[in-house]
């Protein structure tokens, strides 16, 4: 490591200007959410989507490209650490796609170090405090081995802003990939002191290390890490003095990853049985459009997806490559300059070359790519997330750069030299590099004026160009200026934090927190009537995903699917969006509603839709346009009606209401029979339109002898709203219930709630079997309709049932464990209507166990005899309990290697501070 007496007045400026760019970056960015002002979580979306835009927009700046942040990663945390409080390690979730494996994956990173504040701080602020471990693990992992190759500790400081604010860190926040790739340079570290020194604790150090990059819940940055860590330890290794250093490195570096795979097999053992299902249909895609590497310098050059805008050829998150302006110029001159004498020989070609290889595959491909994806692991994961260690090695040559500034600004002592390839060398590299700016800017212009975003892009990059033209300025003042060499190392930190802070405040979320999952009267109605049963809804309303957080059942959201579940959910509507991970009922026309054969099997109790979606028989007024009515705010305008059941009245502007894109204007109805009132209100979010306007109410069971008397009126308009009226008032029209197998039970300013009258109960018991081996028949037979009571199997099973009937009584069904008292006249099947045909699901009768049968395509069967039974399924998380005791023993060795070297050294048996290494070299 570099020995200074103390730091010289131009590293003492860096630091300080490195310094407070880190509180600056805090402060301008997620700073207030560690205190509760706001939410570190991309929340504020979620108001596109009703019953959440009743209560106001979009707000200006929102990400929407993000959704998986708040959806499955936060709403699945909260449920793992909220269950744990009460003593249930949760291993199963229940409420989207059938259910789906949960605790016992490393998915949501509950037991990552960084998720700690989950576990301690109320979960508003905790995506905050995340944040901020993020950036304290990335300060001490890059100070730390910076330092140990010699570099001065502002450049090390530079390396973590860098780092941590790259693309692949900023944009991918608050998913489990940043959680991983925090640990990438203290993985260098670890592999560098186990190759260097080979000590017992070494190896410990690499595998808490590797430990907490598996638990951290993506691991395809734990690979690409591994790979470009493997790659270090085979060159550094081999240049160790003797063949036992050599193989004692390798052995302690294999060791440590080896060590840190079996402490995290609790989680591992379970994700890795589970791959299958992870991995089918998984495709590893090839290298990102070369265009997209502009967002190097100017991250907003396609779009960011704030506000929805973006036009480049992929999705911002995965498509920025920020490093900056500062990070690129630094990296140019440790290429024109040389890196600092005092840097460990090798280290810095060595990096260089893997950020080549690793540009060329991320963004260029080709046959190199091809080969790396032929390979087990690189076949199945996308090798854009190596975009984390482009970042880091970015950062690392960055730091290399600003180090040999700083030196320079020192006037080096003699004999300090500056080390630099030979001048053939650096022109032919620069020519490369140039070559490939120039077919970068190439693709730019091609892509952009094929898809007219030119003057798009343009404006994108001018304040790039000037971050670019200024650092060029400073370097060029620097080289004729001594004094001004002084200030260059300061003034390209400047750069460096000045343009990544705007960029980091662009991208990162401030919600309000009132936007946190707010719960509707909807989400209260169907948490009091939906019992164990599902609801479902059109495109734009409730954000399925969401579902787990409110713990209410539905058959689509953002969890991986097994393929049957899919296949029934894709026969539902051939719009429904459907992915591995994440599913989406269109919306459905009311026929398909109500009368549903299929959504009657996946036991879905209650549809929900936006407001306006007021369905039935409709009878208009006798005259529309023969007076009007205007009402100011809250005045009441009124006519009367037959009495009778009805879902909605409707009544028509005479002219259209603009709106504010920030207004929200409720329309009010209230309908009196008798004694009997029943009110409704909807939500205008935009203009009002010219026309007719349903406003629903749950007024199916009113009496139907009288008069109904109607009353409307209008809140939150800054302007009048004009209505047609007759002679005898208010011009009323009314939407009466249909035929159409719908109960409208339930309005509020953001919804409507239908019952649908055929649904299935979730547990159900089927006295009537058929066997039908294929899927597509079986689909059909299902969309067709089969009787309630019936159920198809996928293979024969024990027996054949033929008519029997049975009272099932449902006595627990908790997430993962359900029982079930069955009293059955003959032999049938107990049909549970979730995604439980799977491995770790044991069904037993009177604690015998039974074999579990597919049913229904997507469902599960249990066979039970004729007569009273307890039937009881329970998840039992495949490789959990062997996956703890791997982990526990290798605590245990882990703490070993850590300890008994102290207690050897201490109590003098050792005889030497070298008793804990793994070889006897010489010294």
């Amino acid at each position: 490591m570099r020995e200074r007496a103390g730091a010289t007045r131009a590293e003492f400026l860096t630091r300080a200007a490195v310094i407070v760019g880190f509180v600056a970056l805090v402060a301008l960015t997620f700073g207030p959410a560690l205190f509760g002002f706001g939410v570190f979580l991309d929340v504020d979306a979620m108001q596109a989507y009703w019953p959440f835009t009743a209560t106001g927009a979009v707000p200006a700046g929102a990400m929407w490209c993000r959704g998986d942040t708040y959806d499955a990663m936060y709403s699945g945390i909260v449920n793992i650490v909220e269950a744990a409080r009460h003593g249930v390690w949760p291993t199963w979730t229940p409420y989207e796609v059938g259910g789906a494996p949960l605790a016992s994956l490393p998915n949501n990173s509950v037991l990552s170090p960084v998720t700690w504040p989950f576990w301690v701080l109320p979960a508003h602020v905790a995506p905050a405090w995340v944040k901020l471990t993020e950036l304290v693990i990335v300060v001490v992992g890059m100070v730390a081995l910076l330092g140990r190759w010699g570099v001065r500790r502002s450049a090390g400081l530079l390396a973590a802003f860098v780092f941590f604010t790259c693309g692949f860190m900023l944009m991918w926040t608050n998913w489990p990939h940043t959680r991983v790739a925090v640990f990438i340079p203290l993985l260098f570290w670890a592999l560098d002191r186990v190759v260097v020194e080979r000590r017992a604790r070494d190896v410990a150090c690499v595998a808490l290390v590797v430990a907490s990059m598996l638990l951290g819940g993506f691991p395809a940055v734990t690979l690409f890490a591994l790979t470009t860590g493997a790659i270090y330890v085979l060159v550094v290794g081999w240049r160790q003095s003797g063949t036992r250093a050599t193989v004692g490195a390798y052995a302690g570096a294999a060791g440590g990853v080896l060590l840190g795979l079996a402490l995290s097999a609790v989680q591992i053992l379970p994700f890795v049985m589970n791959l299958q299902a992870v991995l089918e249909g998984r495709d590893p895609k090839g290298a990102r459009p070369s265009e997209l590497l502009l967002t190097g310098v100017a991250p907003s050059a396609w779009g960011t997806c704030i506000d929805r805008d973006y036009w480049g050829s992929l999705n911002p998150i995965e498509g920025i490559a920020y490093v900056g302006v500062g990070a690129v110029l630094l990296v140019l001159t440790v290429l024109v300059l040389g890196r600092s004498a005092k840097v460990r020989p090798g280290i810095v070609g060595l990096l260089s070359v893997l950020l080549l290889g690793w540009v060329w595959l991320v963004w260029f491909g080709g046959a190199p790519l091809d080969l790396l994806q032929s390979l087990p692991a690189f076949n199945t994961n996308n090798i854009g997330r190596a975009a984390s260690i482009v970042g880091f090695l970015v950062a690392l040559v960055a730091a290399f750069g600003l180090d040999r500034l700083v030196t320079a600004a020192d006037d080096e002592p003699a004999g300090s030299a500056p080390r630099r390839l030979p001048l053939a060398a650096r022109i032919a590299l620069g020519a490369f590099l140039a070559l490939g700016a120039l077919y970068v800017g190439w693709q730019v212009h091609s892509v952009s004026t094929e898809a007219r975003t030119t003057g798009d892009v343009a404006t994108e990059l001018a304040l790039p160009a000037a971050w670019l033209a200024a650092g060029i300025a400073v370097l060029v003042a620097g080289i004729f200026s001594g004094r001004a060499r002084r200030i260059v190392p300061v003034a390209l930190v400047m750069i460096v934090v000045i343009q990544a802070t705007m960029f980091a405040r662009q991208v990162w979320p401030l919600s309000d927190r009132e936007n946190l999952f707010p719960v509707s009267e909807a989400h209260e109605f169907l948490q009091a009537n939906i019992g164990a049963d599902r609801y479902a809804g059109g495109d734009m309303w409730g954000y399925p995903a969401v579902s787990d957080h409110y713990k209410l059942r539905t058959p689509v959201g953002h969890e991986f699917t097994a393929v049957p579940w899919m296949q029934m959910l894709q026969a539902v509507s051939p719009e429904t969006r459907v992915t591995r991970t994440f599913t989406r009922f269109p919306d459905l026309p009311t026929r398909e509603i109500g009368d549903n054969p299929l959504l009657d099997q996946f036991s879905v109790k209650y549809w929900a839709g936006r407001p306006s979606q007021v369905v039935g028989t409709y009878t208009a007024p006798s005259s529309w346009r023969s007076g009007s009515v205007t009402l100011d705010e809250g005045e009441r305008a009124s006519c009367r009606l037959p009495a009778g059941g009805l879902r909605g009245v409707v009544v028509s502007a005479k002219k259209a209401v603009p709106l504010d894109e920030t207004d929200r204007v409720h329309g009010h109805v209230r309908v009196t029979v008798g004694d009997d009132v029943v009110e409704g209100v909807r939500t205008f979010p935009t203009t009002i339109e010219k026309g007719p306007m349903r406003l629903g109410v749950a007024g199916e069971n009113l009496p139907s002898s009288g008069d109904a008397v109607v009353e409307v009126w209008f809140t939150g308009a800054k302007r009048p709203v004009e209505l047609a009226a007759t002679a005898d008032g208010l011009a009323c029209g009314v939407v009466r219930p249909a035929d159409d197998g719908l109960r409208l039970v339930h309005t509020d300013a953001g919804s409507v709630v239908y019952e649908r009258l055929t649904s299935l109960p979730r547990i159900r018991w089927a006295g009537e079997s058929r066997v039908v081996e294929s899927a597509p028949e079986r689909i059909d037979l299902l969309k067709k309709g089969i009787a309630p009571d019936e159920v198809l199997l996928d293979e024969p099973g024990p027996f054949v049932a033929d008519g029997s009937s049975a009272h099932v009584d449902p006595v627990r069904d908790d997430a993962g464990s359900i029982e079930v008292e069955v009293d059955a006249t003959g032999d049938g099947y107990l049909v549970v209507a979730d995604s439980i045909a799977r491995e770790g699901w044991v069904a037993t009768v009177d604690g015998e166990q039974v074999d579990l049968l597919p049913a229904n395509h997507a469902f599960a069967a249990v066979p039970v005899p004729e007569g009273r039974h307890t039937v009881e399924l329970e998840y039992r998380a495949p490789g959990l309990r062997q996956g703890l005791a791997i982990s526990g023993g290798a605590a245990l060795v882990t703490a070993a290697l850590f300890v008994v070297p102290l207690v050897r050294r201490r109590s003098g048996s050792s005889g030497n501070a070298a008793g804990d290494e793994l070889d006897a070299r010489d010294e």
